[in-house]
Formats: C-alpha cells, structure tokens, sequence
C-alpha cells in the first residue's frame, strides 16, 4: 500500500480557497488525515503565512482565469491546484489545461481522495 503524507517534521500549510462549505469539509478531513495542516481562505485575500499550497475552487473555469492569474499574481511562487467540474477527467494534472490557467496543477471534480492527495504531494514534491 502507498504511504501518502509529507515527510517528517511540520506539516506544510494548504491554502483551500473559495471552498463550498462541503467541498472544505472534505478536502480538509482528507488533507488532515495524511497529515497536512489546513487553512480556509478568499482568493481576494492574503494567504497567511507559511502556505505550502493553495487548491482552489473555481466553478467555471473559464470565468476564473483572471481570479487564478492575479491569485498567482499575489502569492509569486505558491503552487495553484485548480479544482473544477468543468474539467475533463482525462486532463493531465500538471499539463496544458494547468499552464493556459496559469497554475501548477488542475483536478476535475468531483475529485477522488487519491488522485487529490497524489496532486498535493506531487506539486510539493515539484516545489523543492
């Protein structure tokens, strides 16, 4: 069986943003569970402190390209996982749909634990 979660010592910061109430409530138990600590925020604010990643919520992802471009504008070098009902599932997470959004990752939703945790881990991974 795959170990999932971060390496020893903290447990890095996700930003979850623009989350419906349940889609945070998952992401968080799921995020929590492999050890990962959890922040809720707006993608118009400021990410606090010490975030390793932000995954956010975007409805239509075509209207959310300018809010995920001045997002990444704000937070220069935090990696982006878009998640979205209106991506295909056979999109490739880091690949042209992620770039053309400006973003390090995309997953469609509803989005399967594993495939959200491998995304995660991955972009962390990327990031060192």
């Amino acid at each position: 069986m795959k170990q999932h979660g971060p390496a020893a010592g903290a447990a890095p910061r996700i930003l979850v943003v623009d989350a419906d109430r349940l889609t945070l409530g998952l992401l968080e138990e799921w995020l929590r569970a492999t050890g990962y600590e959890v922040v809720n925020g707006q993608a118009d604010g400021d990410a606090p402190e010490g975030i390793a990643l932000a995954i956010i919520d975007v409805p239509f992802a075509r209207s959310a390209v300018e809010r995920l471009r001045r997002f990444a504008a704000r937070h220069a070098g935090m990696p982006i996982l878009a998640l979205s009902p209106t991506f295909f599932s056979n999109v490739k997470c880091t690949g042209d749909c992620a770039r053309s959004l400006g973003v390090a990752g995309v997953l469609p939703k509803p989005v399967a634990r594993d495939a959200l945790i491998d995304a995660v881990e991955g972009l962390l991974r990327d990031r060192r």
